[in-house]
């Protein structure tokens, strides 16, 4: 690729004066065709920095007229004088510092290639005249889909995200003219109205001057609306009779002027947004346990204001990149306080919650590439948040009337936040055969929180029962964050890669919350935090003949927490974190990865992890306010968690037009807590098998057959049928596709697919199961 340094003007006069013409390669004794012997050295060596987008020296070598041109080192190509044309000095190497394409970006020139390089320059510079006049492409392909659900169709709808029935659209569209030699425009998208999924982006580029770039786009996010099963209750499974799901989408605009010898600036807005309800893990309590399903309504705007700024001055890369967010969120949900197996609940609890803030962010990043053996880079982020929340809580009856229970309420809780962000790395290549890379980092934030709330309490029909119960609650958070990494590679050992990299984190906490109220609703944490992260890996990778390749390393992840703090005080006695003084989490991981390819054929590839996590803390003593101990303190093991992870891949290729692939993975887990003589606690273990396979077949030159079948499996979970609720998953799911691809004309082409679903959920007591069929049908257009 031709690059050529911003900042080293060099004019024809002086070229021809300090360049030795004599070691030029002569010039190819043939008629040159462009597109034959030219346009392939271009592709090859020298579009991908001299194309139409951002080039490097603002030259081109994407059309006669911008060849001609020049850049900032003036007039490269003279018309039938190659010896003269700077152009033929750079690849030739004769211009110090000015070698093209540059060491290391690609293969120099062959002294052929430059012949006719300057052959072609010596005819005319001409060119092929399929790079003029109008050119416009466009296609389109409708889509048609039918599926038909037996059993759960919103659990189908959550784990296949389609829904069920008939449905119609465009699965894609695309335009694009090029109206001019620098001026093009575009357009693509989607549609899938039953879906609510659709996609449009439009976009007018113009080389050297800028873009003007837009879109919008949304698609759809299902919930299934079912409780946990639980086989003792009658009935033993709630659902919310509802359809649940979240529309996601953004639209956006970009505006970017792209001068040459200018930055590049792009100066944009976008809108984003969540609108629907989504189902929650707060379940409700049904005869003491939490079984009954919940959800949340939710009404999510952000607006974004955008600027980015990319300059090269000096060698170096400078980027700056500015955002000012507006946010608001609007969220309600209803979650059953208690439900004893009658028609309706007894009680349940309307939250309605309120957010809205104004961000502003911006990071100032630079880059420098100091000849062939380092690399320096740069950074500062800053970000600043204002906002504020409101909080409603109410307790109703079934009728909406309010009953016994919290009604607690603020509409005005002030918050802020402010981060600052450092950051400096380097990658150094000076010794053959080994490169280090280094960076540091360094982040402090401060966050605020402050506001009036009602935390009342009782039955709002008895006044003399009925607690009001003001409270002003204050808070702050302040964290400091230092963090190293370091990353070394070794080549030099025929056919084998050594590495080995560490990360150590250093990390600063100091947290405070209060809550002045009347005496029952004092609250008081005041808590230092200290935590250090190390993290270590080291292995290699070996490939001691072209069809065989091994890789395996080993990681070490070190979490070490310190808490200083007073006992806080609250309604609770000791508080619930204040007696926690020390955490630990020790995590070792081991991985290996074979391929073999003993034949063009076929290819395989096996890996395996093994990774071990060990949990610890350390407690003061704790008592239950009658100075009767609940716990003696001192270290005690939390928990742990081992998994086993393997995966085989299959590629084949037994005939010609018959590919063959598939992936199977099996994961063996087990996560154990600490007890602690109550009998509801028991680990979490099983078992999780996924197999993935294709196969395409090429009938003959117009037809494709395909098929392919994903299988996966779980059985894991908390097998505990004693004091508490047997949690986990137990499930089967199938998928078998078959499909059909014809291609008619150059222009037509056609596909047909038939999909069969089948999922079994016994942990559900079979409540979840589906099976479904689909067929999908696509019809495609394009021209030219």
């Amino acid at each position: 690729m031709l690059v050529f340094s911003s900042f080293f003007v060099l004019l024809p006069s002086t070229a021809s004066a300090e360049v030795d013409v004599s070691k030029l390669p002569l010039s190819a004794q043939t008629q040159i065709d462009f597109a034959r012997d030219i346009q392939p050295i271009f592709e090859k060596s020298c579009l991908r920095c001299h194309g139409p987008e951002k080039p490097k020296s603002h030259f081109r070598l994407d059309s006669r007229e911008a060849a001609l041109k020049g850049g900032e080192n003036g007039v490269d190509v003279f018309p039938g004088d190659s010896a003269k044309s700077p152009l033929i000095h750079y690849v030739a190497g004769l211009v110090e510092d000015m070698q093209m394409p540059p060491p290391g970006k690609a293969e120099p020139l062959t002294p052929a290639q430059i012949g006719l390089l300057r052959a072609w320059i010596d005819q005319g510079a001409n060119w092929s005249s399929v790079n003029a006049g109008s050119q416009i492409a466009f296609s389109i392909a409708p889509t048609f889909r039918f599926i038909h659900v037996e059993g759960d169709k919103k659990n189908f709808r959550a784990i296949e995200g389609h829904r069920d029935g008939p449905s119609a659209g465009l699965e894609s569209f695309s335009f694009k003219e090029k109206v001019s030699k620098t001026t093009t425009i575009s357009a693509e998208g989607r549609a899938l109205a039953r879906e609510n999924d659709f996609a449009g982006k439009l976009s007018l580029d113009k080389t050297e001057t800028g873009f003007i770039r837009g879109g919008v786009e949304q698609w759809r996010k299902y919930y299934d609306d079912s409780g946990v099963f639980y086989e003792p209750f009658t009935p033993s499974w709630f659902d919310l009779n509802r359809d649940l799901h979240l529309d996601i989408g953004r639209a956006w605009i970009d505006f970017g002027l792209e001068l040459p010898r200018w930055p590049q600036m792009i100066f944009g807005y976008e809108y984003q947004w969540k609108d629907g309800a989504k189902s929650t893990l707060q379940f409700g309590t049904v005869s003491e346990k939490k079984i009954f399903p919940s959800s949340k309504e939710i009404k999510e705007r952000t607006h974004i204001l955008k600027f980015d700024l990319v300059h090269e001055f000096l060698d170096w890369r400078i980027e700056d990149n500015a955002r000012v967010e507006f946010y608001n969120l609007q969220t309600r949900r209803e979650n059953v306080n208690q439900f004893t197996f009658g028609p309706q609940p007894d009680s349940l609890s309307r939250i309605e919650e309120g957010a809205r803030h104004t961000m502003g962010l911006n990071t100032i990043r630079a880059e420098r590439q100091i000849g062939d053996w380092l690399f320096l880079a740069g950074g500062y982020f800053y970000s600043r948040f204002d906002g504020d929340a409101s909080y409603d809580q109410l307790t109703l009856d079934s009728a909406g009337i309010p009953v016994n229970g919290v009604f607690w309420f603020s509409d005005n809780i002030i918050l802020k936040n402010e981060t600052h962000l450092f950051s400096l790395s380097s990658a150094l290549t000076g010794i053959e055969g080994l490169s280090v890379s280094a960076s540091l980092q360094n982040e402090w934030g401060h966050q605020e929180g402050f506001g009036k709330t009602h935390l009342d309490e009782g039955d709002p029909s008895d006044p003399a029962s009925f607690l009001l119960q003001p409270a002003t609650i204050d808070s702050n958070l302040d964290k400091e964050k230092f963090s190293e990494n370091f990353a070394v590679r070794f080549t030099k050992i025929p056919w084998t890669v050594l590495f080995a990299d560490a990360r150590w984190e250093d990390q600063q906490i100091g947290q405070f919350e209060e809550q002045i109220g009347d005496g029952s609703q004092a609250f008081l944490r005041d808590t230092d935090a200290h935590s250090v992260r190390q993290n270590y890996q080291i292995g290699f990778n070996t490939s001691p003949w072209r069809s065989v390749s091994f890789t395996t390393q080993y990681q070490k992840k070190i979490n070490d927490s310190d808490y200083n703090h007073f006992p806080d005080i609250s309604i609770e006695g000791d508080g619930y974190s204040a007696f926690i003084r020390e955490r630990e989490i020790n995590t070792d991981e081991i991985s290996a990865r074979l391929v073999v390819k003993p034949a063009k054929w076929l290819k395989t590839t096996l890996s395996y992890r093994l990774v071990e996590t060990d949990y610890s803390t350390s407690t003061d003593p704790v008592s239950n306010g009658t100075n009767a101990p609940i716990s003696p303190g001192g270290n005690i093991f939390a928990g742990d968690h081992d998994s086993h992870i393997f995966s085989l891949n299959a590629t084949v290729t037994p005939i010609a037009r018959l590919n063959l692939s598939t992936t199977f993975s099996y994961t063996k887990s087990r996560t154990v807590t600490a007890a602690q003589g109550n009998l509801s606690i028991v680990p979490y273990a099983g078992d999780v098998f996924s197999v993935i396979g294709s196969a395409n077949f090429a009938l003959n030159k117009t037809t494709d057959l395909q098929a392919v079948y994903s299988f996966s499996k779980a059985n894991y979970g908390q097998h505990h049928f004693g004091e508490g609720i047997p949690l986990g998953i137990d499930y089967t799911r199938h998928v078998v596709g078959f499909g059909v691809g014809k291609k008619w004309t150059d222009y037509l082409s056609t596909n047909l697919r038939y999909n069969f679903y089948h999922y079994a959920e016994p942990s559900s007591d079979d409540q979840n199961n589906y099976v479904a069929h689909g067929i999908f049908a696509t019809l495609s257009l394009k021209w030219p």
